[in-house]
Formats: structure tokens, sequence, C-alpha cells
């Protein structure tokens, strides 16, 4: 069984078909229906009729966002299939310009929600179509001093397409055309990147300096990305906070539904436990035997069984034999996936790099995208994404508003999935090489969580600051992310990975900053989660199904309140997940 690739023919046949454009001609419809339902929602005072003119106004909204997240969502994972795909690129450029003449139209509603009285707004939600906004409705109007007239809300939605979201798109296209060339060899990025978990050294240094050179060519270029990136969100925050300013991570808390207070608690117990992410790499070190433990060593194979390989379908099976252990309905979505070719895997030329799990609207399918070339960690990785996929899964009946849930909750079945899968295959196996095998992903775990991801806050951080000071050199971010590594990394890598700025995605994205901490916060929260299963057993699986399910209706506190009775702002929560990593890096450590 090969690895397999996305059948998405009855989404769209082509990204340039008739059934596109037929659908936007439907979009343009309704889109028309908005303004005329718009004008009257200031001169309606009768409750009734306001109910009945915002539910009217919420069908409207509702078919042009099933249109534009289809669009985006098609046009996105064909580009990440073939970054030369120029009609994907157009239509990737349709969704968005969509979503932004709706975001623009629909200010009003926004406004008008963020600004009612208390009373009013109350009264409104007694209805039960619009009750299903009730958890938005209270979100947005938790920031209500920071919004600005109605005027300069739609310029913000209409200039931020090819200002904002523009930049990120170029870092998008330069990811699908970057060719490193590997002992020369000119391969797509993702290949490359998949070479970094080769057996062999000298080719994990051969690959991870082919990726240096393709993006020190390009460094100047992503640096001006990130300027604009952050100096667009800085500038902003600057329009808003003219009351009450709120810096850049109070935004990033608010997008991802956290208390800034929960964040700092997060990254206080991640300082204090970097030793256990340093530990983690000096056993790994010291099974290699290597002494200047580098950045291409970081996703090293275990070395007793670094040439076995793994074929598709023994990965899938492995993944949802894992899941049936916990619930067989997850197991049978694993492989529903892969029957019903919703998971992309194939290595290809022009393939972006890394893994992501996505979805459609309508139909409300999920799809996962990897490049699998046989290696453990590639399994790892399959779970991680379908672990994401059942998540969306789980949602696909709710409004659409409720199934769109923040990253800082997008990555707890993620790893929730991932703890499955090691645990499963270390209790299924006696053999030494294979036990130490996947101990050696939960050190790779433990160190990517405790100490890249923190590594990638600290710099962030530093990004922001100085970019208020003014423009930040492709040098000064060298030296940035040099200072950043060096803080948590200490002396356990030979050298740092002073490019890690530019090869990193997560650190263009335009619509989001701070995508880094979400990873943290996920890993010790599915820790968290993975204990409570184990002390609650069978009675668990419904539970964490409920969690997952109210994720795009709840803060992070309000859902572990509710689900499990304790308050994350607390160190307490975060301790026991982290003496689960202290038990697992001790196992590697016992193992090498």
């Amino acid at each position: 069984m090969k690895p397999p690739v996305w059948l998405d023919d009855h989404i769209y046949a082509a990204p340039d078909c008739p059934a596109i454009d037929a659908d936007f001609q439907r979009v343009r419809e309704a889109l028309n229906r908005l303004p005329p339902l718009l004008d009257e929602l200031p001169k309606t005072n009768d409750i009734n009729a306001l109910r009945h003119l915002l539910r009217a106004i919420r069908a409207c909204w509702r078919e042009v966002r099933r249109l534009e997240w289809n669009c985006q969502t098609y046009g996105y994972n064909r580009l990440s299939r073939d970054g030369r795909d120029e009609a994907a690129r157009v239509l990737l450029s349709r969704g968005q310009q969509l979503q932004a003449s709706l975001a623009q139209l629909c200010k009003p509603v926004t406004l008008f929600w963020v600004r009612a009285p208390e009373e009013l707004v109350r009264a409104l939600l007694q209805d039960p179509e619009l009750f299903e906004l009730a958890y938005v409705i209270r979100h947005d109007r938790r920031q209500q001093d920071q919004w600005l007239s109605l005027e300069s809300e739609q310029l913000i939605a209409g200039l931020s397409v090819d200002g904002l979201q523009g930049w990120g798109d170029l870092y998008g296209n330069l990811v699908g055309r970057l060719r490193p060339v590997v002992e020369g060899q000119p391969m797509g990025l993702a290949q490359a990147d998949n070479l970094l978990a080769h057996p062999q050294r000298a080719r994990r240094a051969a690959a991870w300096h082919a990726i240096q050179a393709a993006w020190g060519a390009q460094q100047e270029t992503v640096a001006a990305i990130l300027n604009a990136i952050n100096g667009w969100r800085n500038e902003l925050a600057r329009q808003r906070g003219r009351a009450r300013r709120w810096d850049a991570l109070d935004v990033s808390c608010h997008q991802g539904h956290l208390e800034r207070v929960t964040l700092e608690t997060l990254m206080t117990a991640a300082g204090e436990h970097k030793a256990l992410g340093r530990r983690a790499l000096r056993a790994m070190a010291c099974a290699q035997q290597i002494s200047d433990f580098a950045p291409w060593d970081l996703y090293a194979p275990a070395p007793a069984v670094a040439s076995g390989l793994i074929s598709f379908e023994q990965a899938l099976a492995l993944v949802a034999d894992a899941f049936t252990g916990f619930d067989p309905e997850m197991g049978a979505f694993a492989r529903m996936m892969a029957a019903n070719g919703w998971i992309d895997a194939a290595p290809s030329e022009h393939r972006r790099s890394g893994a992501y799990s996505t979805e459609y609207a309508d139909p409300p399918e999920p799809r996962v995208f990897l490049t699998f070339e046989g290696t453990l960690d590639n399994v790892i990785t399959l779970a991680h994404e379908l672990g994401h996929a059942w998540h969306s899964w789980l949602l696909r009946e709710l409004p659409l508003e409720q199934r769109d849930y923040p990253k800082t909750l997008a990555e707890t079945a993620s790893l929730f999935a991932e703890a499955l899968v090691r645990d499963a295959l270390l209790a299924a196996t006696d053999n030494m090489e294979q036990r130490r095998a996947i101990a050696w992903l939960d050190g790779e775990r433990a160190a990517s969580l405790l100490l890249d991801v923190p590594a990638r806050f600290t710099f962030e951080r530093a990004l922001v600051a100085a970019r208020e000071e003014g423009y930040v050199g492709a040098g000064q971010l060298r030296q940035m992310m040099k200072s950043a590594q060096q803080q948590w990394y200490g002396d356990t890598l030979s050298q740092y990975d002073e490019l890690f700025w530019a090869s990193k995605g997560h650190f263009s994205i335009a619509e989001l900053g701070f995508y880094n901490y979400p990873y943290l916060f996920g890993y010790l929260f599915s820790l968290g989660l993975y204990a409570q299963q184990a002390r609650a057993g069978r009675e668990f699986v419904h539970a964490y199904r409920e969690l997952l399910r109210d994720t795009g209706r709840m803060s992070a506190e309000e859902l572990v309140e509710k689900h499990l009775g304790v308050d994350i702002r607390e160190p307490a929560f975060w301790q026991e997940s982290l003496d689960y990593v202290e038990e697992a890096v001790a196992r590697l450590e016992r193992l090498v």
C-alpha cells in the first residue's frame, strides 16, 4: 500500500473548474442580500423583529462562509502538494478576498453585538438559533474597548488581504519553490526535511546545511516578511489601544481563548523544568556516541532500529489499533480516513514541508497532509494529524461558529493521539531495541516541547519588542534566534540554528502571532488528560469526546474546570503532566 493521495473530485474537479465559478455566482447573490438587511439593523427597535433580522443576516453569512472556507481549503491543499500550482494560488486568493469582503460587510453586526446593552444581548440570546453564537459574542465583548469605528474596522479587513495576508502568502510561495541541493541532488523542501531523521549522521548534516543554504539565500526576503507582519500587528495594537493598550501577547491570548495568567504559569513551569529536555538530549547524544550534538541530530532515529522502514499500511494499522484500544470508533475513523482518500502522504517534488490537518466546511470532511517515507517518526506524525482530524470529525454537526476552535486547544487531540500510539507500541513489545526506539520518541518530544517551543516563544517576544523600535534586519534576527536557543538548550547543542526564524513557517503565519506556546500547552494538557484517563478508565472515553466538542464554545480555563474540575491558572495541574515527562525521560535514560 503506497502512501495515499487526496481524492477531492467530489469537492471540485480542479481549481479552475466551472463549478467554482457557479458557486461564486451563488455567493455573490447571497452577499447582495446582506446590505439591505444590514441597513435595517440600526433602525429596528422591536425585539422580535431584531431577532428575525439577525437570523436572516446569519443565514447569508453561513452561505458565504461555507464557500470561502471550502475554496481556501481546496486551494491551500493543492498548493501544499505542488507549490507551482498557479490555478490553486488564484483560487486561494479568491477565497481570501471573499473572506475579507464578508468580514467587511458583517462588521456592523459584530459591533452591534459588542456594543449592545447587556440586557438586550441577554434577551436576544433567548432565541435558540442566536444562542448558538453566545460564546463568540461573550468572547468579543471582553475586548469592547479595543474595537474601532465601523469605517476603520471595515478598512482594516479590506486592506489585510493584500497587506497582512499577502506577506504570509509570499512565505508560502517561497516554501513551495525552494530546492535545497543535498549532496548534489536538488529536491523539494519536504524531502530535505525528512532527511533530518536519516540514520546516517553525514546525510542528516548534508540535508541541514542544504536547507540552511536555501533559506540563507532568502533570509532578507523572510526578514521583510517578519517585519511587515509584526509591524502591522504593532500598529494595529496602537490604534486599538487608546483606552487600554494590549500588547502582542494579550492579543495572542485573546485569540487563543486563554488568560494571560495561565500562559505565565505555563511558561514558568517550562522554565523550571527545562533540565528535563536537556537530559533527554544528553541521553540521545550518549546513545549515538556523539560528543558534538548539533541541530541536525535533533531528529535522528534511535541507533538500533535505524535501518527499519515501515510501510504506510503498517503505519496506519499501528495508529488505528492504538486508537481502537482507547476508543473503537476512533480506530475505525482512522481507517476510514485512508479508505476515503482523506490522507495525502505520498512524496512529491514541489511539496511543502511539514504536516497539518484541515477540513472542509461542507461536506464536513477532515483532511490530513504529511510526507510519509517509512520512519517511526512519520508514524507518530500520522497519529498526530489523525488526532486533529478526529477532533474535527467530532465537531462536524455543530454550527460553523462552534467548529472553529482556538489554536491553544487545537493541539490537545493531536498530542493525546501521539501518547496513545507511543504507549500502545511500548505495551506491545518486550524487545529492548523496539522499546528504546519508542522511548526515543518520548525523548524527542520532551526536548522539542520543553526546549524548542519555549525558545521560539522567547525569540518571538524579542522580535515583537525589537520591531517596536524599527526594522529588524536578518543579522539581528540571527543573533536573537541564537540567544533564545542558547537560553533554553544551554550546552546540549554544539551550535545553534541561527536561521530557524526563516525556516520555521509558524513565525510567518499572517493572521496569528505566537503560534508556539499552543504546542507546549497542548503537550502538557494532553498528558494531564492522559493521567485522568488512566484513573477514570472506560468512562473517560465519553468525557474526552465531550471535552473536544466544547473546545469551540469555551475558554481554556472554563473547559478544564467543567470537564476536569481543576484550575489551570495554578501550577499543580501542570506539575502532574511534568511528572509524566520525568518518567518518560528517566525511561529513556535507563534504556540507552
